[in-house]
């Protein structure tokens, strides 16, 4: 099995193209779409027929050599000379006009032509006429048919976008000369539905004569007239109806319709984290500067002047404390010497400090003897000294140098 890398594939594909003779040379006819000059002087157009489209580019030195500069627009018919070319880099295949014989327009295009200009003067396609779309879609309103491929198409990116997104779908006819009027009542319907927050009107790609029911004038009206924002989605990325310049948006395909009416899961999902993150940023910044606020009025209110009035009080407090220490130490002062006095007093009076001089204490039946008088002869007695005492027996007692008593 020979498997080839996609050079190889298109350099064979541009050798063979190379090889014919027959596509260096051919004559081409039919209707330009999507016409487009190049800042170059370049033209870029398609040519497309009832089934089929292909790209074309005419030089800008083929152009100005043809007097085709002005000539070019679309919706004429045409039969171009031109050389098949293959882009084999990008794989892309396109004609190369090297000549153009201009027909006049169709009777369907000259009648486009006309109401677009009618509508135009009219204001239909006034952007200030424009509603935005929904952010956030959660019901969108279908207006085509319910057999055709459109509706699987933008149910499916929908569903992929976001699961939880509501759908009603307002079916159709899209093709045929009594379509038009269906259509736009379905549109209306659409917007009368309180459910519905944006509205898509869409059909597959055709002919200019399968998309004309497009180009009604009661299906413009019907958008013109609708409080509820319509995104155009008929035909492919190249065909353009009436629909797509008076609706407020214009989707390139009913999938990319899909895509602008469906706002991702994911991308709610993200925002939310946002917000949350936002949110616990934003508390935490509040309370701390709440915080940083309350200490300043604390201090300011509060903390400041109850510090000074500790300090005063605690200066008063060590005031009252040495007076108290000092008032004290004066009383002790004073109860010392007072108490010297005494001790002085006492010890003066001390019995002890008498006998230290010999003087003796006596007593009788321990009883302190103050007088000869109180003894009698062989009274027993204690006789107290400095250092110790002596009993005795009294022999006899004499006062004033009498014998007073004998044994």
């Amino acid at each position: 099995m020979n498997v080839l890398t996609i050079t190889q594939l298109n350099n064979l594909i541009k050798r063979t193209l190379d090889r014919e003779y027959l596509l260096k040379n051919v004559y081409v006819s039919g209707t330009i779409i999507n016409a487009k000059r190049h800042s170059s002087g370049h033209m870029y157009f398609s040519l497309k027929d009832e089934e089929s489209a292909i790209d074309v580019t005419m030089w800008s030195s083929t152009v100005m050599q043809k007097g085709l500069a002005n000539a070019i627009q679309n919706g004429l018919l045409v039969t171009v000379k031109a050389s098949v070319n293959f882009y084999n880099k990008m794989g892309r295949l396109n004609l190369i006009a090297s000549d153009m014989q201009i027909g006049s327009k169709s009777p369907l295009q000259l009648e486009f032509d006309a109401l677009k200009r009618e509508l135009t003067a009219l204001g239909y396609f006034d952007d200030s006429h424009k509603q935005s779309l929904p952010y956030m879609a959660s019901c969108i309103g279908i207006v085509t048919s319910q057999s055709g491929a459109v509706l699987h198409d933008i149910l499916h990116v929908s569903e992929r976008r976001n699961p939880l997104v509501q759908f009603k779908l307002f079916s159709v006819p899209v093709q045929g000369n009594t379509a038009g009027p269906v259509i736009a009542r379905g549109i209306a319907a659409a917007d009368a539905d309180p459910d519905v927050d944006v509205i898509i009107v869409g059909r597959g790609g055709g002919s200019m004569e399968d998309l004309w029911c497009f180009n009604d004038r009661s299906v413009v009206e019907a958008i013109y007239n609708a409080n509820t924002p319509i995104i155009s989605a008929v035909g492919h990325e190249t065909d353009y109806t009436l629909c797509d310049y008076v609706a407020d948006a214009r989707g390139a395909t009913p999938s990319h319709a899909a895509e602008m009416a469906v706002l991702p899961i994911t991308t709610l999902q993200d925002q939310l984290s946002e917000k949350e993150e936002y949110l616990h940023e934003f508390i935490r910044y509040t309370l701390q500067q709440k915080r940083t606020d309350l200490t300043l009025l604390f201090n300011r209110r509060l903390g400041i002047p109850a510090l000074q009035f500790l300090h005063k009080q605690k200066t008063h407090l060590q005031e009252l404390s040495q007076s108290l220490t000092n008032a004290t130490k004066e009383r002790c002062n004073t109860e010392k010497h007072s108490l010297a006095l005494l001790a002085q007093q006492l010890e003066s009076l001390n019995p002890l400090q008498m006998m230290v001089k010999g003087f003796a204490k006596v007593e009788h039946k321990d009883k302190p003897i103050t007088s000869v008088t109180q003894l009698h002869p062989k009274d027993d007695i204690r006789v107290t000294l400095a250092d110790g005492y002596v009993t005795a027996t009294v022999k006899e007692a004499h006062k004033d140098g009498r014998i007073t008593k004998k044994l």
